[in-house]
């Protein structure tokens, strides 16, 4: 009798998230993300995962659902939940960009093997014993009044490191009101592009005089390398990359200009990519920060699997909802701790 053999099949749905507070970046400010969850079923096992894209990396919920879609009809994904590398050059193959769907995918594929092996995902990659630096906090922009307000609410939650959102014609009254109520918390700053040369070589010396670690993406995404080098050269504090930096190759054509690279699941496509990123940032001799976009526990505890290779975390998406819908990664005393339970460990609350 020939055996019947499971396909795996591929659902989605949206997930809207709402922050505790408008958050405000230098692209704008919202209250509420628009987000997708992806759903794989194989047999009795179903896998998570969580599109969080973004306008500035191109996409958009409309396009992930038209890609997801795309999938789905094609059943692209197979009958071999392990085969997860396979199935990333598939989509790949398949589609240009749409990282976030990408993502989606792969994480709910890393889910639905560690469910189905009984395994946490961290240790199906061999990353067991790993020991990840604390998570930071991040303020975002708003008025004056309001930063003091969560900058406060943060001090006061026992959050241990803040990142403080630029891209204001009042940024340096934003650091010393931050720094006013967290004097001596670690505290590094993200222009999320919205500087020109000049004026993040100016900041840069204004940023050192009260102790910042880093200036993430002080240049906009397209900005040429050699700008960012120029940056680098003339700033007493190291310079990161972020929205310039989406995949492995980026990080090699900016070697040398930038001090460090940001690696999220929804700019690689998934933790496969991610982890290509951090290898080749290392091999440059590049420090690395994982971050993420304003997600649920699905999403930031993917992430967490592989925090243990990096120098610094950014992975407070979950941190900032209002409510959160998943149980993941717990965060403790500046930390963010996965459990035992199989694939990313993440439970419906």
């Amino acid at each position: 009798m020939k055996t019947m053999v499971s396909t795996i099949q591929l659902k989605f749905e949206p997930l809207i998230l709402e922050t505790a507070h408008p958050f405000g970046i230098s692209y704008g400010t919202s209250k509420t993300t628009e987000n997708i969850l992806v759903r794989l079923q194989w047999k009795e096992f179903e896998g998570l995962g969580e599109a969080a894209p973004a306008m500035y990396h191109n996409e958009n919920r409309a396009t992930v659902n038209a890609v997801l879609k795309t999938w789905q009809e094609a059943n692209i994904l197979g009958d071999d939940p392990f085969a997860i590398a396979e199935v990333a050059q598939r989509l790949d193959k398949s589609i240009a960009g749409n990282a976030s769907a990408k993502a989606a995918v792969e994480m709910a594929m890393h889910d639905l093997a560690g469910k189905i092996a009984g395994q946490p995902t961290y240790k199906m990659l061999g990353l067991s014993q790993l020991k990840a630096p604390m998570t930071d906090f991040t303020i975002g922009i708003d008025s004056l009044d309001v930063v003091e307000k969560k900058t406060a609410e943060a001090v006061e939650a026992g959050y241990k490191m803040l990142k403080v959102k630029q891209g204001t014609n009042y940024d340096k009254e934003i650091i010393k009101r931050v720094r006013k109520l967290a004097p001596n918390l670690p505290l590094k700053v993200d222009a999320n592009g919205a500087w020109t040369v000049k004026q993040a070589i100016a900041m840069s010396h204004f940023l050192a005089e009260h102790n910042i670690q880093f200036i993430e993406q002080p240049l906009p995404k397209y900005a040429p390398v050699e700008e960012f080098r120029l940056v680098r050269e003339n700033s007493p504090v190291p310079i990161f990359a972020d929205e310039s930096i989406c995949r492995a190759n980026d990080v090699a054509r900016f070697a040398g200009a930038v001090d460090g690279v940001v690696v999220k699941l929804a700019k690689t496509g998934g933790l496969l990519e991610a982890l290509k990123v951090i290898h080749t940032a290392r091999s440059h001799s590049m420090q690395i920060m994982f971050g993420c976009m304003i997600e649920s526990s699905i999403g930031v505890t993917a992430a967490v699997h592989l925090a243990g290779l990096v120098d610094y975390l950014d992975l407070d998406g979950a941190l900032l909802l209002a409510h959160d819908p998943y149980i993941g990664a717990e965060y403790s005393d500046g930390y963010l701790r996965l459990s035992d339970r199989p694939g990313l460990g993440v439970v419906a609350r």
